[in-house]
């Protein structure tokens, strides 16, 4: 019984370490790990449906100013709670343009409440600079301004038809209606 026990004593002693060190050694994360989320801030259009599917509503929809505003006309992104995240990845399905997805970074802690909402700036892995968000929203005006311009010139061109088919359909009107008088006037001369 003896031998026994030292026998495993010997046997477990020459084997490798046994606990993991944590923060210095990350074990690897199979595939379909569930991480915390990672926002593609130049590719969401703002639509919200990450927000609308989340069963515990812990997806704000919340402004930020390095997105893309010729795609998110409103620049409003996901702020996540973590705190009340189950990670159940719904909100990385229904997203129509796959700009949200769960990560590899497990990792979650903090002193206060606040410090487990992570903002767009937070979980934002692709995000545009200021410069390229200023040459972004001037293209926004840019294309704005054109198709106000269309829309009035088209407006325009819509009022100008109007009135030249209103003019005709007057002129039109007008004949029937002398027409009629003419049939009439021949009506009663022959009565």
């Amino acid at each position: 019984m003896v031998l026994k026990g030292m026998k495993w004593t010997l046997k477990t002693a020459m084997e490798r370490e046994v606990t993991r060190l944590f923060p210095e050694y990350m074990m690897p994360l199979p595939d379909a790990e569930r991480g915390i989320h990672e926002l593609d801030a130049t590719i969401c259009i703002g639509c919200g449906s990450c927000a609308r599917i989340c069963p515990n509503s812990c997806i704000e929809m919340v402004p930020y100013k390095y997105g893309n505003p010729l795609k998110n006309k409103k620049m409003v992104f996901p702020q996540i709670d973590f705190g009340r995240c189950m990670f159940c990845g719904l909100c990385v399905d229904e997203c129509p343009v796959s700009c949200l997805k769960m990560g590899k970074k497990v990792v979650l802690a903090g002193w206060n409440r606040k410090d487990i909402i992570y903002s767009p700036d937070r979980i934002a892995v692709k995000k545009h600079t200021d410069k390229e968000v200023a040459e972004l929203e001037a293209e926004a005006k840019r294309i704005a301004a054109e198709k106000k311009k269309a829309a009035a010139a088209a407006a325009k061109e819509k009022a100008a038809k109007a009135k030249a088919e209103g003019s005709g359909a007057e002129g039109e009107a007008k004949k029937p209606a002398a027409k009629k008088a003419a049939a009439e006037k021949t009506s009663e001369g022959g009565a």
